[in-house]
């Protein structure tokens, strides 16, 4: 008992049913405006500057050329293949240019653009994640938010916020974790990760003797991210609650997530 009231003491606590729910929401449409920044801040614009360059359907010059840019029109680097890379031009065609072309383009300041490729050892480099993930919570749809800061290669600390939707009652968690991911440059790394937090239940108002209640938690998760591309990720989640009731015995409940995050 003492142990729990001294774990009641240290974790938040929500403000509010309707006011987790607006604020899961309003988190959930920064993270959509924050997801589309980082794609445009990452795609760099040039001009074609004395000659036009022809536009492949394909990374290779096997790949027929569909379309030409001429001189003086600007173009979007989307991303780069070995020695081609993806473009869109201002009238919306997608293609591929080798990358010996970018020699007769210049930026914004007037200079040749130096473009590296970008690789998955890149985002080893950064320290912070934001991403979102959706998925099952015991029968419910679970959508969650997740904010870390890598502060060694292998371990990082979240925080997670959660909202799950069902059938009988709707819940929100809030909790703190600890991630350990052991090989990080790999292109699919596992990781596992210890949380405790704190869970408010809604029990649908038809149901008898529907009262709201919050209990606090703890996790083990093991999941895996996937790189996908420049600082995108996939990742794939499954979560033990054990959630510590006032009843006769504790809860548990699985959790199955799948989502994306971005590095910064």
């Amino acid at each position: 008992m003492y142990s729990r009231r001294v774990l009641e003491r240290s974790l938040p606590r929500w403000p509010g049913p309707s006011a987790a729910k607006k604020l899961i929401s309003s988190l959930t449409a920064v993270l959509l405006t924050l997801f589309c920044l980082s794609a445009q801040a990452d795609d760099p614009k040039v001009t074609v500057a004395n000659t036009f360059i022809d536009v492949h359907t394909g990374p290779g010059r096997g790949y027929p050329v569909f379309y030409i840019i001429e001189k003086d029109e600007e173009i979007t680097l989307e991303k780069r293949r070995t020695d081609w890379i993806k473009v869109t031009t201002r009238r919306g065609k997608s293609g591929w240019i080798h990358i010996d072309n970018l020699a007769h383009t210049q930026d914004a300041s007037g200079q040749v653009p130096d473009i590296a490729a970008a690789t998955q050892d890149d985002y080893l480099e950064r320290r912070w994640e934001i991403g979102f993930a959706t998925g099952d919570f015991d029968g419910a749809d679970a959508l969650s938010l997740n904010a870390g800061f890598r502060f060694t290669e292998h371990l990082t600390a979240d925080l997670r916020l959660s909202q799950n939707t069902g059938q009988f009652s709707d819940s929100q968690i809030l909790s703190v974790g600890l991630m350990h991911q052991p090989f990080p440059e790999w292109r699919v790394s596992p990781y596992f990760r210890l949380g405790t937090g704190q869970i408010r239940i809604e029990p649908s108002a038809t149901l008898v003797e529907a009262e709201d209640r919050e209990d606090n938690l703890f996790q083990t998760s093991l999941g895996t991210y996937v790189y996908l591309t420049r600082r995108f990720f996939l990742r794939l989640d499954a979560t033990q609650h054990q959630i510590l009731t006032s009843r006769d015995t504790n809860e548990e409940v699985i959790e199955w997530q799948i989502g994306f995050n971005v590095y910064f």
